[in-house]
């Protein structure tokens, strides 16, 4: 995806970041690439981050470092929230699978983080080869970056057999964390998104994941389905659960351990 109007909770820590760093370091930032939801089209403010992939000039020394250490405090002071969320490499890193990345700097959830991986895994990669929004450089393509689709269906597969396996652990253990709306639009569209990107062989948004589980799951899961984009889209609207937020508990963790399930059985190769 090339350019595109940026809602005004995106252009500001966007536009923030890009000029303190180039007052503080000119010509260090080469690109900046927008990922995850934006890149489907999608933001929502109340649950949006806003995930970045900046390109740098060369490889950051201290100085550099520090300056955009710097710069990100200048975001998280003038615009807390939507999170500002992202990795800092060269453009050489881009043509290589991620594991061959060294440690990067990133944030996450206004936290810098000097040397890192948050956020540098191949579904990253995928995103900015085929849906990414430019905000600065040249828009990348998919000559241009890394891209293997066995392995981002098995580190999808991988990523529902260890993180989302764990989720489901925890919701039964925590029954009360499980009834709350959060933890039916984190969990819900989450694990219907890996499953959709196993059972077509495409990335989907959150949103894009819940209406696909609209289609690929019995009916009597949609209630929890329409729940779970609730919270997402429209978390002023009513819930259907206001009164009953153990149900939503219990079909939140039946739900969430069921895909997880359907989606292992898809296999982690398209063989």
């Amino acid at each position: 995806m090339a350019s595109m109007p940026l809602p005004r909770d995106v252009q500001l820590p966007t536009s923030t970041f890009l000029a303190t760093i180039d007052a503080s370091a000119p010509g260090l930032v080469k690109g900046l690439y927008l990922t995850g939801s934006l890149s489907f089209g999608e933001f929502f403010p109340e649950c949006s981050d806003v995930d970045f992939v900046a390109v740098l000039a060369q490889r950051p020394d201290s100085a550099a470092v520090e300056a955009l250490s710097a710069a990100h405090a200048v975001v998280r002071q003038q615009h807390p929230r939507p999170f500002f969320d992202g990795v800092h490499l060269v453009r050489d890193d881009l043509a290589k699978p991620p594991e061959q990345c060294p440690d990067l700097p990133c944030t996450q959830n206004g936290a810098f983080e000097e040397a890192g991986q948050l956020g540098v895994n191949p579904v990253t990669w995928h995103e900015l080869a085929r849906h990414a929004v430019t905000v600065r450089g040249p828009v990348l393509t998919e000559a241009e970056v890394w891209t293997d689709d066995d392995a981002l269906r098995a580190f999808t597969h991988g990523n529902l057999a260890g993180y989302w396996a764990g989720v489901v652990d925890d919701l039964v253990k925590s029954p009360e964390d499980a009834a709350q709306e959060w933890a039916a639009g984190w969990c819900v569209l989450g694990v219907s998104r890996l499953h959709h990107l196993l059972a077509t062989g495409v990335l989907t948004s959150k949103s894009g994941g819940g209406r696909h589980a609209l289609t690929a799951f019995e009916s009597r899961w949609h209630p929890i389905i329409h729940e779970a984009l609730r919270v997402r889209e429209t978390p002023g609207a009513p819930s259907a659960y206001a009164e009953a937020p153990e149900r939503r508990g219990q079909e939140t963790t039946e739900f969430t351990a069921m895909v997880v399930e359907a989606g292992l059985a898809l296999g982690a190769s398209r063989g």
